[in-house]
């Protein structure tokens, strides 16, 4: 039942089928709000009891939640060009959400604490890899712009990092383990090579993303002052 329940949701959510040409904007809207309500779904009567429910059902689920969380369209077809708002945006910021409100737990041993940490580094790395992957595809391409996808799915990761950002400074300092700071550190000069990104829109996310970098900054040690 359980492998059955974990491919139910994730055949919901990540349809292999694509939305007809003739969807509006309002119904895909609409499609998104019930996606937007099994994660809560998820989120409420799942993942409390992790401990209590099968390892590898527990797994798949955090796997559609980090899938979810940084979701980009493989078509321009459902972009609000008037706000350039990508649809499913509150889809992935909902599944961000959930994975943050269950990784900054203090039990280092329980089962539910190890999945959400390795939901978390995972999806940090994967801030890694498209920020990365992005700046190098910009020089590639020169004058011409990368594919409205694309500016789409950077655009989501940067927001995805502001929202991490602003979650771990809220959570308790013991219940954050340092690798996941260090990581999230290691994200800077990244963004820093992003700055010279001519779409508005990546520019937009990104201002927000590095201003959030700021409380983060301390004057240097002692250590480093002495060069030691």
């Amino acid at each position: 039942m359980w492998t059955e329940l974990a491919l139910l949701f994730e055949d919901f959510l990540f349809s292999p089928h694509s939305c007809p040409p003739t969807l509006s904007v309002e119904d895909f809207q609409r499609d998104e709000s019930f996606d937007c309500r099994l994660v809560t779904l998820i989120r409420n009567d799942i993942l409390p009891h992790a401990g209590a429910l099968p390892s590898d059902f527990m797994v798949k689920v955090m796997e559609i939640l980090n899938k979810g969380s940084i979701h980009s369209t493989t078509s321009d077809s459902f972009v609000d060009t008037e706000s350039s708002r990508k649809l499913r945006e509150d889809f992935a910021r909902t599944c961000f959400e959930t994975l943050l409100q269950f990784s900054f737990v203090s039990d280092t041993v329980s089962e539910q604490g190890q999945l959400t940490r390795l939901a978390v580094m995972s999806l940090l790395r994967r801030c890694q890899d498209v920020v990365t992957k992005y700046v190098e595809d910009e020089r590639l391409s020169g004058k011409c712009p990368l594919p409205r996808p694309r500016l789409a799915e950077m655009s989501s990761v940067l927001k995805a990092i502001t929202t991490l950002l602003q979650s771990l400074k809220k959570a308790p300092t013991e219940n954050v383990e340092a690798s996941v700071w260090n990581q999230v550190i290691q994200l800077y000069p990244a963004l820093v090579e992003c700055t010279t990104s001519p779409s508005p829109q990546v520019s937009k996310s990104l201002r927000d993303a590095l201003h959030e970098f700021c409380d983060l900054l301390a004057p240097p040690t002692k250590t480093v002052l002495n060069g030691r």
